[in-house]
């Protein structure tokens, strides 16, 4: 059910009424991507296929904001056993139950949204619902791997770690993942992930 805060509209929606904003994430996610730390020079239609798995997939999530009917932000999760093998795999080497594990895959703003709050609500809104659920122990997410000294980092650049940490995630130890995709200069690159993970009370 959407509500309001501060002039803008939240909604969490799940099953088909996602395919309303699809295109919508799929915007989202091509411009705020082109930003360090992911460089992702994506394609539109690669977009739009990835999330319809928000869709279809039972227990999957997205978290909305909209500024006068425009999405300006959102969250997305899906249960884990739900993703692929690259990021399912390595958590199979951990004491942690795939099944038990619900996957925060994205939480992005518009750069003249952020550092309001926003990510907070969304962060809680999804927390929330799979707290409802009633049968996952832990969220987990995943975030790229960039050295400090890394010619496109900008000089304020604020790492996601950070409010990670704040939320109450913290590394699964040193485990990682990665992907390989197509940077703004046109090479493909294998990109790390390390994971991190927050225990549900």
């Amino acid at each position: 059910m959407p509500d309001r805060n501060d002039g803008l509209t939240l909604a969490l929606l799940s099953g088909p009424e996602v395919r309303g904003v699809l295109a919508d994430l799929a915007a989202l996610r091509l411009t705020i991507f082109r930003e360090f730390p992911y460089l992702y020079d994506g394609r539109l239609d690669d977009e739009l296929n990835y999330l319809e798995q928000y869709a279809t997939t039972p227990e999957a999530l997205v978290a909305t904001v909209r500024d006068a009917g425009r999405v300006i932000g959102a969250a997305t999760g899906i249960p884990l056993a739900a993703e692929g093998a690259e990021l399912v795999d390595p958590v199979r080497t951990t004491a942690c139950r795939v099944e038990e594990i619900y996957y925060v895959g994205e939480l992005l703003f518009y750069r003249e949204y952020r550092n309001r709050g926003l990510g907070l609500t969304l962060l809680q809104r999804i927390e929330d619902a799979v707290r409802r659920f009633g049968n996952y122990r832990y969220l987990a997410c995943a975030t790229v791997q960039r050295p400090e000294d890394h010619p496109a980092r900008p000089a304020d650049y604020l790492p996601i770690e950070r409010f990670l940490k704040r939320t109450g995630f913290a590394a699964l130890g040193d485990l990682v993942t990665g992907f390989t995709w197509q940077e703004l200069d046109g090479e493909k690159r294998y990109h790390p992930m390390k994971y991190w993970i927050k225990q549900l009370d």
